[in-house]
């Protein structure tokens, strides 16, 4: 997989859900970690985490990338 491909699919998502990928899969914080530096509930940070992902998964396949 491109590094581009990659790149472009996560800059084609929200700001909230950068924000948590990047406080969560990136930094490697906890989910416990992430609320608290993000000042939001534990429980929005999951779902939040959950969303990104998904989302991420669907800007990967329309650019061609398949699991």
């Amino acid at each position: 997989m491109s590094t581009v491909l990659v790149v472009e699919s996560v800059r084609a998502l929200s700001a909230a859900h950068r924000e948590i990928l990047n406080e969560t899969v990136l930094s490697g914080r906890t989910v416990n970690e992430a609320a608290e530096v993000l000042g939001i509930p534990v429980e929005t940070v999951k779902s939040r985490v959950y969303l990104a992902l998904r989302a991420l998964r669907v800007a990967l396949e329309e650019r061609g990338v398949t699991a």
